[in-house]
């Protein structure tokens, strides 16, 4: 037998409000939808409305869907490259200070992301891949996530199975490459993984920003993998590069990011100095 329950005139009030919105997600508990799976789509946008789209909550971006009976929410996420810089500068900066001062869910990474040199055994990884399920992914050997709360092991297991089927990677889907991939996935830093935490979609989706300055030389393969598992975790992702140089277009397909340019681009130190030296002196040291 059922056991009988009584509302109070607040939580009646409650459940009578969100019925008629059609359970809103604008109305609803905070963190309403921890225990979702999540579906991640890429918004395509432009440049001009950049900075107004990265503020946005996920629940009034284009593409959001809340699917309660399944429990399912599809969150429409920004995946871009930002070449050059603006004519008037200024605010470009006060963006990237913005977030890196900020105290919200918003990352600005000056620095590689690959923490380590390890890579899976081949042994294990064979194990995984002959039942690749993200259950199986957190039962093997190579699993390094234990320590992180169970519901955001199993979003990365389940960021992880969908990242290596769908390979955004313009790279060839060699074995080898796959174990690459995967060694990577598994020894991503856990300080921001665990920021998936304090998400409240659809409420707000949290922004991982990347400054490609000179100091931080060649964006790696390693960087590119990472990049796209953040994205794979709902994530918004950009990569600012004032040199313009080559970072996303050199492991990943074209339609996997929007690729934005301004018409300034900031000179690199080898290619300043001083203006009196000719070209051909300044290469053959003459």
């Amino acid at each position: 037998m059922a056991k009988k329950t009584i509302k109070t005139l607040a939580r009646q009030a409650q459940d009578e409000l969100l019925e008629e919105s059609q359970n809103s997600a604008l109305l609803q508990e905070d963190f309403a939808t921890k225990a979702y799976q999540m579906d991640v789509v890429r918004i395509e946008t432009t440049l001009a409305e950049l900075n107004i789209l990265l503020g946005m909550p996920a629940v009034i971006r284009s593409g959001f869907v809340q699917d309660d009976a399944n429990k399912l929410i599809t969150i429409p996420t920004v995946f871009a490259k930002v070449d050059g810089l603006p004519a008037n500068e200024k605010p470009y900066w006060q963006h990237l200070d913005s977030i890196r001062d900020t105290n919200g869910l918003q990352a600005l990474v000056t620095r590689h992301m690959n923490t380590s040199d390890w890579r899976i055994s081949s042994e294990d990884f064979n194990a995984i891949m002959s039942n690749f399920t993200a259950q199986a992914l957190q039962q093997s050997d190579a699993w390094a996530y234990q320590l992180l709360n169970k519901l955001l092991q199993n979003q990365i297991a389940e960021a992880i199975v969908a990242l290596l089927s769908d390979w955004p990677f313009s790279v060839s889907q060699t074995i080898e490459n796959q174990q690459f991939v995967l060694s990577v996935l598994l020894d991503l830093p856990k300080e921001l993984l665990e920021m998936s935490l304090e998400v409240d979609y659809p409420k707000e989706v949290p922004l991982l920003a990347v400054v490609h300055q000179e100091s931080l030389g060649e964006l790696t393969f390693e960087d590119i993998v990472a990049f796209n598992m953040f994205h794979q975790l709902g994530w918004d992702v950009v990569v600012y590069s004032p040199h313009a140089f080559a970072s996303l277009e050199n492991y990943m397909t074209t339609d996997s990011y929007d690729k934005f340019s301004y018409d300034k681009v900031r000179t690199t130190s080898s290619a300043t100095g001083d203006p009196k030296k000719s070209f051909l002196q300044k290469w053959f040291g003459n």
